[in-house]
């Protein structure tokens, strides 16, 4: 029980479990379009054969428009790459044009889907019955039994086995982290182990979704959904609003706590008004805008984003090349926010003013690459043009419309993010980018989340519940006996397994506080006054943001840290976490006094959220003969296991 042992099981296991990824699953399955052709001919062919440029008049976005082909032919035959000009061309590295040409593998893929009849996603699944009827509610068992007879069936088409129900300790740690965003403490454990109800999960659920931390957790998680990873700075010596970015976050967290629905969070964020002291929202336009100020068109995307769940960045100047997003709609939408002006200290909607001739339109303005000085007319997104009578607020008929049950984009787009949230991986994937050539990889099964959630009035405590109690969610992401890689990785992102995540910076830092009993915990390189390092220089940020800065993790893969080697040096290396633990000693002087056994037990209770085995304990038995009783060396060992610091 070595340190430096420790340190290479932490290389040694979780590493080459988190590399497994879509590059190994794409190889498992037959090549569909959508997965793995688009994009390569998004970044080899596009450019010069997309929705901007058609070069010799062939469009490559599409089957159909690939079988049309342009002045040479059709550029694909099916099942036939050999008699397809695509292939032969890249066959003979004449395309794409230039030195960076496909890679064998890039190759294989395409001629493998022009071999096999131009397969896709949305031919694969064409089953899109969402089980249970819409526009009702539905107990949660209900709705956790139909999201598994959807995954079911798809594992069963694509001949894979689903992992089998996670243990009890495996279930609890998971939930706790998920819900509260730390694991529970010894004696939550205990009670939950021990305890002989049949119900004890769906309960358990049902108490965390109850609590405080709850809202506080769910708030953080959306906070970093929306905000940069690097915050803007004001004009005035460069300060971040790092303070107002956490206080949103607490506002979130709130409101969700609350039990507050996502129409009226999202609404209170649409329409805000006001300063930042009393509507933390206000935040939200600041940092989606440019260099902290309030922009149109960065309003229009991160709604698109966030809210609506599609990518309208690249309508901002042409359009899309790649999406069926033009130029007109992407302004339409910043057309709702041409009133409002602001940072991320305060949001206030004026007159109309400016070059457009009436409220509801909006002038392109020089920065778009394309169509400067057009006037457009403020309109829904593929809807109708927005029409008002007086110089009213435009924001709140924006906010009437994304909330509104028929609203074809809002119920979807977070249900899928919650997907992501709890699966690393959204039913459509990025989860911002649902689009027809990006389909649902379980379509009925996306249209039962979006049904629901419409049908509880956006209720996210109910969504949350209804995932929560799915066996898709309670089974475990242990591998057991031999495996192929490519048919885990399969299996993972097909749900057939739970994936393994990282812990967020967040989780992980108030994980570590409970642990050590320490709610300043301070893990910061340069230590503050009075510590062991008294006497250096002062630390340049406070010991949560830094902790955040080390820890970072990636917002579009949940199994991945931003700052690997920082993070594991940390960990390794600093002396706090061999400096003593308030909550080990708290423990140690319970009277009557525990054993060796016993508080070697309550030490893993506290971390991994299960009891040691037989062999863990002779290690742990051995390791405090040899060190005196040390038992702070047993639980830096602990918080130093991958098992410690993943999400299972």
């Amino acid at each position: 029980m070595t340190r430096k042992w420790k340190a290479w099981s932490i290389r040694g296991i979780a590493v080459p479990i988190l590399l497994l990824g879509s590059a190994v699953f794409a190889q498992a399955q037959e090549s569909l379009l959508e997965r793995d052709v688009l994009p390569i001919l998004t970044k080899q062919c596009l450019g010069c054969h997309g929705g901007l440029r058609q070069k010799g008049g062939l469009d490559m976005r599409t089957v159909p428009a690939m079988l049309k082909g342009g002045k040479s032919g059709p550029a694909v035959k099916s099942h036939d790459a050999n008699a397809s000009e695509l292939w032969k061309r890249i066959q003979a590295d004449e395309m794409p044009p230039g030195e960076k040409k496909l890679s064998p593998a890039e190759k294989a893929h395409i001629k493998q889907w022009i071999t096999r009849g131009l397969p896709t996603v949305a031919k694969s699944q064409k089953d899109d019955d969402p089980i249970l009827k819409a526009g009702q509610k539905h107990t949660p068992k209900e709705v956790a039994a139909a999201i598994d007879q959807h995954l079911n069936k798809a594992l069963a088409s694509a001949r894979l086995k689903a992992a089998p129900r996670s243990e009890d300790g495996e279930f609890l740690r998971r939930v706790y982290l998920d819900l509260t965003g730390r694991v529970p403490t010894a004696e939550q454990a205990v009670a939950f182990l021990d305890s002989k109800d049949q119900d004890r999960r769906a309960k358990l659920i049902d108490t965390l979704l109850a609590t405080p931390r709850f809202g506080e957790h769910l708030g953080r998680t959306w906070r970093d959904w929306i905000c940069p990873p690097e915050l803007p700075s004001d004009g005035n010596g460069g300060a971040q609003p790092h303070k107002q970015a956490q206080n949103l976050g607490k506002w979130l967290g709130e409101r969700f706590a609350a039990g507050d629905s996502w129409a009226k969070i999202t609404r209170d964020i649409i329409t805000v008004d006001g300063q930042i002291n009393n509507k933390p929202q206000v935040i939200f336009f600041g940092l989606v805008g440019q260099g902290g100020r309030l922009t149109a068109d960065g309003a229009a995307r991160a709604v698109g984003s966030l809210f609506l769940g599609v990518q309208l960045q690249c309508a901002q100047c042409h359009d899309d090349p790649y999406r069926d997003w033009s130029q007109k709609e992407h302004w339409a939408l910043a057309a709702f926010f041409r009133k409002i002006t602001g940072d991320f200290n305060k949001v206030s909607e004026g007159k109309a003013g400016g070059a457009a001739k009436n409220i509801t339109q909006i002038t392109i303005p020089n920065s778009a690459f394309k169509n400067v000085g057009t006037t457009v007319n403020a309109a829904f997104l593929k809807g109708k043009v927005l029409s008002v009578k007086k110089d009213e607020a435009l924001r709140p008929h924006l906010a009437d419309w994304l909330t509104a049950k028929d609203n074809p984009y809002f119920a979807r787009a977070f249900a899928n993010r919650m997907w992501f949230y709890f699966f690393a991986r959204g039913i459509v994937n990025p989860v911002d980018d649902f689009r027809a050539l990006n389909p649902p990889t379980h379509p009925g099964l996306m249209k039962l989340l979006a049904n629901e959630f419409g049908a509880a009035d956006f209720d996210v405590k109910h969504l949350i519940r209804c995932i929560c109690n799915s066996d898709a969610y309670q089974r475990t992401s242990r591998v057991q006996g031999k495996f192929n890689e490519h048919d885990l990785a399969a299996l993972t992102m097909a749900f057939g397994r739970m994936p393994l995540r990282v812990m967020t910076a967040d989780v992980l830092f108030d994980s570590l506080k409970l642990a050590y009993g320490d709610p300043g915990l301070d893990l910061r390189a340069i230590e503050s006054k009075g510590s062991s390092t008294a006497g250096m220089s002062a630390p340049v940020a406070d010991a949560y943001l830094e902790f955040l800065r080390r820890f970072g993790t990636n917002k579009e893969d949940a199994t991945d840290f931003t700052h690997g080697i920082p993070q594991m040096l940390t960990m390794i290396n600093h002396p706090r976490l061999l400096a003593g633990s308030r909550a080990l000693d708290s423990h140690r002087k319970r009277k009557p006094a525990p054993t060796s056994a016993q508080t070697v037990e309550w030490l893993y209770l506290s971390t991994l959220s299960r009891r040691p085995t037989s062999e863990e304990h002779a290690e742990a038995a051995r390791y405090l003969a040899q060190t005196k009783e040390s038992y702070i060396g047993v639980l830096w060992m602990l918080v130093n296991r991958s098992e410690y610091l993943l999400v299972r």
